[in-house]
Formats: structure tokens, sequence, C-alpha cells
């Protein structure tokens, strides 16, 4: 076989498989989304905590929903 045959044959099944450089661009990508998901849930937890007795009525939860809530991992 010549080496442009080998050559040819390597390349014909590209479109199967994204280069590296796509697999790392994704895998980097989804870190961040997943690390901004955490941060937001974070913030928005923090926010909660705050909140007095008539604010929590108006967005219709109880002083123990606040408390469960606000113990919560920021990974859920």
């Amino acid at each position: 076989m010549s080496l442009t045959f080998l050559a040819h044959r390597h390349n014909a099944f590209h479109f199967l498989a994204p280069p590296a450089w796509e697999r790392r661009a994704r895998r980097w990508s989804g870190m961040v989304a997943i690390l901004a998901l955490w941060r937001q849930h974070r913030r928005t937890r923090q926010h909660l905590s705050v909140l007095d007795d008539r604010a929590l009525a108006d967005i219709g939860l109880t002083r123990a929903q606040q408390r469960i809530e606000c113990s919560r991992l920021f990974w859920f």
C-alpha cells in the first residue's frame, strides 16, 4: 500500500469523531456552564436568606421552606 492510500483512508472517517480541540472545547464549556449554575444557586440562596416574612409571603414561601432551601448545598 502506498502512503497516499493510507493517508486518504485515515481521513475518510474524520466526520465520525470531532477533532481533539473540539472535544476539549466542549468539555471546558460544559464545566463553565456547571460552575455558572452553581454560582447562581449560591447567590439566589444568599438573597433568599435575607428576605423578611412579608417578602416571603409575596413569593409564596414560609420561613421553614426558606430555611430548608437556604441549607441546601450549592450543587443541588
